[in-house]
């Protein structure tokens, strides 16, 4: 059995001080894995179980823009926009099932109605379960995640078991990445990890555990609105038309979707530029037919938060403590990290930096099947390679 876990949230260097119990339990470590541009969540998600980035899967931020009418699009949730057969096909969990080989998928985003997922328990179903809009449903929803993968384990049911626990990234929002809260929760999804590496070693079978977090977080300094910019700009008439838009989730990148010429689009682009908070506005090429595409991704300077707010409307994440999205490779904080165990893996070793992108890949050839992807399996980690 192998078992992917997902732990939301928490950057490499504040899982630093958790590192050496793991390794003295015989965990090889990662000590920094490069997670997506824009780091966040479904990005990061979606580029792990599929080994492509999102010019192919299309994920860029946790909210996307149908640019023919300029509809935000959440994904939280279930969406049969995004959740569909184009995604699904991409995932790890179709070319196992195409291996014959069983999976359980609990709390992963964009999976609802994945049809190569023979168990599967969606984030939004349990939400439903639980009490929200209090600190305690965090720690709910992380619990039935921990009862359903045990339970997947000890079932033997299943060849793969992909769960993820949201607790420390919700924390983190809410109270900051090193508040007592966040740590707190954190300690309580990794105490998770021990009880499911108790578990598999328990089985008697072999097991490959490999677990990794999808970004980091980064404090929350001020604020940017970049549609009431445009509201006051030459450009108001473009936007009060639905001809362009900045969409954000509260983070530090925003999307730009446009109807406009190209060269229209890099005099907006060249204009935020020159904002003090902004660093860069990263011109994405239109490939395809897609109208979920965004036309560029506008980087924000470390600590400044991002929301797709217009003048009329009310700001929803002006209390929150910490963010993230920034481009990895500019703040260093964004990335993850990713510990394993197991059979066919390296133990009591650390590897330098990885790509989120060779985690499908990775999980496939621990299996000793082909998963067609743009990523190649991390090689220092699986044994057998060395």
């Amino acid at each position: 059995m192998n078992v992917l876990i997902s732990v939301d949230g928490p950057s490499f260097k504040t899982f630093e001080r958790y590192a050496q119990t793991f390794i003295d339990s015989g965990f090889s470590y990662c000590s920094k894995l490069i997670t997506t541009f824009p780091s966040v969540t479904f990005n990061a998600h979606t580029t792990a179980i599929t080994g492509n980035f999102h010019p192919n899967h299309l994920v860029y931020d946790n909210v996307l823009l149908r640019s023919s009418t300029m509809e935000q699009i959440p994904l939280y949730g279930d969406h049969e926009l995004i959740c569909n057969e184009t995604l699904h096909e991409q995932t790890l969990f179709q070319s196992l099932a195409a291996n014959g080989l069983k999976s359980c998928c609990i709390h992963w985003p964009l999976t609802s109605g994945n049809p190569y997922i023979d168990h599967l328990l969606t984030e939004s179903s349990s939400k439903k379960r639980v009490q929200e809009g209090d600190s305690a449903s965090v720690y709910e929803i992380d619990g039935i995640a921990i009862r359903e993968t045990l339970g997947a384990i000890k079932s033997n049911a299943y060849n793969f078991v992909a769960v993820r626990f949201v607790g420390y990234d919700a924390m983190s929002h809410q109270y900051g990445k090193d508040s007592v809260e966040a740590l707190h929760c954190l300690q309580t999804v990794l105490d998770y990890v021990g009880e499911i590496h108790q578990a598999l070693a328990e089985s008697g079978k072999a097991f490959n555990l490999i677990v990794f977090s999808d970004h980091g977080q980064s404090d929350v300094g001020s604020f940017f609105y970049p549609n009431e910019i445009l509201s006051r700009s030459d450009w108001r008439e473009q936007l009060a038309n639905n001809q362009i838009r900045f969409v954000g989730d509260g983070n530090g990148s925003m999307l730009f979707y446009s109807t406009l010429a190209q060269e229209q689009n890099r005099e907006i682009m060249n204009d935020f530029k020159e904002m003090e908070e902004v660093n860069d506005f990263y011109e994405l090429e239109s490939e395809g037919d897609s109208d979920l595409r965004p036309v560029g991704i506008l980087d924000l300077n470390d600590t400044v938060c991002g929301e797709d707010v217009f003048a009329s409307e009310d700001a929803k994440y002006v209390d929150m403590k910490s963010l993230h999205g920034y481009d990895p490779a500019r703040v260093d904080e964004m990335n993850g990290f990713i510990i394993c165990i197991g059979d066919g893996l390296e133990q009591h070793k650390q590897f330098g930096p990885q790509s989120i992108a060779g985690i499908a890949p990775t999980i496939a050839k621990l299996f000793g099947i082909h998963h067609p992807c743009d990523s190649k399996e991390m090689q220092d980690i699986i044994r057998e390679l060395n």
